[in-house]
């Protein structure tokens, strides 16, 4: 008998070359990591806000999705990791949360959160 209330979850399919640089590491410098990865919106959310009461903004962020064990930092007591994904594309996003997803089990990956860092367009055909 199973439990209707465990969640089932799947290897995702790592699909991306993904480049991955310290914090304090120019993204000019070759990448701290290179690996493969998913990137996806998850459930998208977008959170706006009105700073000093004027002029809102909208911040949407994305999920990567890298294997088990990716050498992949956030902002846990120092400067965060920059990645660019994919690989080669100018598409630069700051690491602000990374944690485990099925830990210690087969479908284990590593799930890091990320913000788009200005200064590139959005994807075009």
């Amino acid at each position: 008998m199973s439990c209707c209330c465990t969640p089932t979850y799947k290897l995702p399919n790592f699909n991306l070359a993904v480049d991955i640089w310290r914090g304090a590491n120019p993204t000019t410098n070759p990448p701290d990591v290179s690996t493969t990865g998913q990137l996806t919106p998850g459930q998208l959310v977008i959170q706006a806000s009105l700073p000093g009461g004027g002029g809102g903004f909208n911040t949407v962020t994305m999920f990567l999705k890298l294997p088990k064990l990716t050498d992949i930092r956030s902002t846990n007591g120092g400067m965060a990791d920059v990645c660019e994904v994919p690989s080669g594309s100018g598409r630069f996003y700051n690491v602000t949360f990374v944690d485990d997803v099925s830990k210690g089990f087969a479908t284990e990956f590593r799930l890091a959160i990320l913000i788009q860092q200005a200064g590139w367009t959005p994807p075009y055909p």
